[in-house]
């Protein structure tokens, strides 16, 4: 499905969406069969130690050349957890060694076994981007995204903002053309840059992602769009050689 995808010029793919246990190496997957498109994994929080989450994130950035991109889940996490999960995650992603201590995690962890343990870790690989981009989603994706200015998938188009230079947003298409058209232009106008959208039930994949790429995306991708140029039919080849 990535590399159909990718075939079809679209921007992303999202893995994690079913079950989250398997999201990373699903976006390796993902990563391999494609050269190009991005790769958004969603993390669900509070499930795993997240220097360990850290880790396989680098590796995976390093697989798909700096294509990852974090859809961090806060679950059932608190805000204040969730802050502090999240805090752990970027830090041990970034380019500075790794020293942390919260209420909730203590990096390194200090055990009394470890008393010549260093006072700071790094995680390595390091991951292939500067800065491994990070959106949100879960119940308290609101409240966590204020002290870190991180961005919100929207879900709702009354969420999105049209003054964040990175708005997400996921939408479900019904594969009815006219209907479809119009739930992207609404989000499009809502502020949405990147739109998510979950295929119908039993779609065939082909048929649908080439509603997507030929009449949807450039329907927002490209202002003005001339819509002519997606309703019209492929032109036939030149006849001869072109030279008469």
């Amino acid at each position: 499905m990535a590399r159909l995808a990718e075939a079809h010029g679209l921007f992303g793919v999202m893995t994690g969406a079913g079950d989250p246990r398997t999201a990373i190496t699903a976006a390796v997957y993902a990563s391999t069969a494609t050269d190009f498109t991005r790769v958004i994994v969603r993390v669900l929080l509070g499930q795993e130690q997240p220097v360990t989450i850290a880790e396989e994130l680098a590796v995976l950035d390093n697989v798909n050349n700096g294509r990852t991109v974090v859809l961090a889940d806060t679950g059932d996490l608190s805000e204040a957890d969730a802050v502090d999960e999240i805090a752990v995650l970027r830090e041990a992603l970034g380019n500075r060694p790794l020293q942390h201590e919260s209420p909730r995690w203590k990096v390194p962890a200090g055990l009394p076994a470890n008393v010549t343990a260093p006072k700071a870790i790094a995680v390595t690989p390091k991951p292939a981007q500067l800065e491994i981009p990070f959106w949100l989603t879960g119940g308290a994706a609101g409240e966590v995204a204020k002290p870190s200015h991180l961005a919100v998938l929207a879900r709702d188009a009354k969420a999105a903002s049209v003054e964040r230079s990175v708005q997400p947003a996921i939408a479900a298409i019904t594969g009815t053309l006219e209907e479809d058209r119009e739930t992207v232009i609404a989000w499009a106008a809502a502020g949405a840059t990147h739109l998510l959208l979950e295929l119908p039930e039993g779609a065939q994949h082909e048929a649908a992602l080439a509603m997507i790429s030929r009449y949807l995306a450039p329907e927002v991708a490209m202002p003005n769009f001339p819509r002519v140029m997606s309703t019209s039919k492929v032109p036939l080849a030149w006849p001869g050689d072109g030279r008469g």
